[in-house]
């Protein structure tokens, strides 16, 4: 009988340390997802477009209005709408939590605002026309949590917010 009671301790120790490997194992993996995510993200504004759409956007004056964009040559006007369609993306994958949002203020807050701040008046002229509120819809709600993040303090630069760091 103490045979069996010793199999039955091994067996259950063995489970146990198969299940807290396993949880081990699915965390590391969310963690790779996610950092996965982060450097694809990043690297996916290293474009030609995109540099492009972000300074044509940056040189538009403040609510630039639907006729001023729609105006614009061809290529400015796509280069511009690369960057709201990757404002847009970006706004997704934050708010289902594919990448955090800190990261994302971190590498991109001023650009997003001052896309919002110069495209906000377009946008909202762009849904009217269409009929359709839904229209770049997390673009603006990316800059709006942004926003509201720098309200918060989130808009210290990083070599004074970081003035006294050291690497690991």
């Amino acid at each position: 009988m103490e045979i069996a009671l010793l199999f039955q301790v091994i067996s259950t120790t063995i489970m146990v340390i198969g299940v807290v490997f396993g949880v081990v194992n699915l965390y590391n993996f969310q963690l790779a997802r996610k950092r996965e995510a982060a450097i694809i993200m990043l690297n996916s504004f290293q474009t030609t477009d995109f540099v492009k759409g972000l300074l044509y956007i940056l040189a538009l004056p403040d609510n630039a209005t639907k006729e001023e964009i729609d105006k614009l040559p061809e290529d400015k006007f796509t280069a511009i709408y690369i960057v709201i369609g990757t404002w847009e993306r970006l706004g997704i994958l934050v708010q289902r939590g594919e990448i955090d949002i800190a990261l994302v203020d971190d590498a991109f807050s001023g650009p997003i605002i001052q896309s919002w701040q110069k495209l906000g008046g377009y946008m909202l002229d762009f849904r009217a026309d269409l009929k359709r509120d839904t229209a770049f819809e997390w673009f603006q709600w990316l800059a709006e949590r942004i926003a509201e993040r720098e309200t918060k303090g989130s808009a210290i630069p990083a070599y004074i917010a970081h003035k006294d760091w050291k690497p690991k």
